[in-house]
């Protein structure tokens, strides 16, 4: 065989080679996704026909982007509970700012659907304004609007757990972050 048949084989090869040492190789990772995990109180005033006015509780976790970027993006998961009368499940995108996310002060708009089993059965759209603050102090206000002509009309006080300490970036002086590694 001549030498111009082998480096017609060979250049192949070496590619391929090539190509597989790069898909191979480890980095690394810094894709740092943004989480939230929030607990709070407050109250709701459901109206399906008359107004009842309960207390409330409420549970979101969810994920989104880096907080690298200006915006957030992410998606959440929630459980908002009315005492005496039940819990509503529900899917929504939260669009949040930087500093929201970092435990500072910020801002998010979380919109979604829901699904009520309790009462009158109900499914819709669900919708809040939620404002942060440090150390994961977190105020949300928001209204559903579902089948059947109900309304639900909600406010909460609590706390973000995943902004209080794994992406707090405030308050570092007076209260070290204990999730936070050294190298941050």
């Amino acid at each position: 065989m001549s030498f111009a048949r082998h480096g017609r084989w060979l250049a192949p090869r070496s590619g391929r080679a090539f190509a597989l040492a790069l898909l191979g190789s480890s980095s690394i990772a810094s894709a740092q996704a943004t989480s939230w995990l929030y607990v709070g109180g407050g109250a709701g005033v459901v109206d399906q026909g008359e107004k009842d006015t309960h207390s409330a509780l409420q549970l979101d976790t969810g994920i989104g982007t880096s907080a690298k970027h200006p915006v957030v993006v992410g998606g959440l998961f929630r459980v908002q509970g009315y005492l005496g009368a039940g819990a509503d499940l529900g899917l929504a995108a939260r669009l949040a700012t930087r500093g929201f996310a970092l435990g500072g002060f910020g801002a998010g708009i979380d919109a979604g659907v829901y699904q009520r089993w309790w009462g009158t059965e109900s499914t819709g759209f669900t919708g809040n304004l939620v404002l942060g603050a440090p150390w994961g102090v977190t105020l949300l206000g928001g209204a559903s609007v579902g089948s059947g002509d109900q309304r639900i009309y909600f406010a909460s006080l609590g706390i973000d757990l995943a902004r209080l300490t794994v992406h707090r970036h405030t308050g570092l002086e007076w209260f070290a972050n204990p999730m936070r590694s050294p190298g941050e």
